[in-house]
């Protein structure tokens, strides 16, 4: 069952200065989908124009069958959850506070968090396995630590689709692959859409992969039909050749000198 539905999609920062050209593809409930593609493809510009930040000129978004442009500010965050690449620690703010501002969308105006809103924290606190973290300020947490806090608190909206962009950077090798486990076992909660630089990490961790380049969608399938040497050409110019990991049989790239 699809739960995002993206149609002739057309926009940009300027008027008739498109950055993403008719991009059309679904996402169904429970995919783990990729975003990749070299610098200035226009995958975090995609992703900011499907949380609602940036207008459509030409196409149109679905949310579980509405009309994204139908719906309030309220009921797009009810649906869609967005992770940024460059979210920064609030000061004053424990891990709880930052969580807790997940269920903003769920407040009315001058009221107070109610059980259910801490509910709601707790379980993401706890899907995230930061409960030692709960109480710390915000400012004293590692890099890997608050993108787990960040995603918590997307999490504790309840949406429907998980949007991240480059949810694994900045992070060393061994907060990648975590991160990356973590997404790869949410999607049993909703479906979970992320932009990935690491062609590797995307490969094998995501159920579906769609390649961009100048705003346009090059290929979109499982990862072993997209990352091959005539696409990974098409996209970023640089010749390769394409095994799979002895152990996951998954497909991996190997630089060609």
């Amino acid at each position: 069952m699809s739960v995002l539905d993206v149609k002739e999609l057309i926009c940009g920062y300027e008027p008739g200065k498109p950055v993403l050209k008719e991009i059309s593809f679904e996402v169904d409930d429970g995919e783990f989908v990729g975003i990749v593609g070299p610098n200035g493809s226009g995958k975090t510009t995609l992703l900011r124009t499907l949380v609602g930040l940036l207008k459509v000129q030409h196409g149109e978004i679905l949310i579980s069958q509405h009309k994204l442009e139908h719906l309030s500010r309220r009921e797009i965050a009810r649906r869609i959850a967005f992770v940024p690449q460059l979210m920064e620690p609030v000061a004053g703010f424990t891990v709880e506070d930052l969580v807790l501002l997940g269920r903003t969308p769920y407040l009315e105006r001058f009221s107070f968090e109610s059980e259910d809103d801490y509910d709601a924290a707790n379980w993401a606190i706890e899907e995230l396995k930061i409960e030692t973290l709960k109480d710390r300020p915000t400012t004293e947490l590692s890099g890997g630590e608050f993108q787990r806090v960040a995603i918590a608190r997307a999490l504790a909206q309840e949406p429907q689709v998980l949007l991240l962009d480059e949810p694994t950077s900045h992070l060393d090798i061994r907060f990648q692959i975590n991160i990356c486990k973590l997404l790869r076992k949410l999607r049993s909660h909703r479906s979970i859409v992320a932009t990935f630089h690491d062609l590797n990490l995307a490969a094998r961790f995501c159920s579906r992969l769609i390649l961009m380049k100048n705003g346009e969608m090059i290929a979109d399938g499982k990862p072993d039909d997209v990352i091959t040497p005539e696409n990974i050409w098409k996209a970023y110019r640089i010749k390769v050749s394409v095994k799979k990991n002895l152990k996951t049989q998954k497909a991996r790239y190997v630089l060609l000198p």
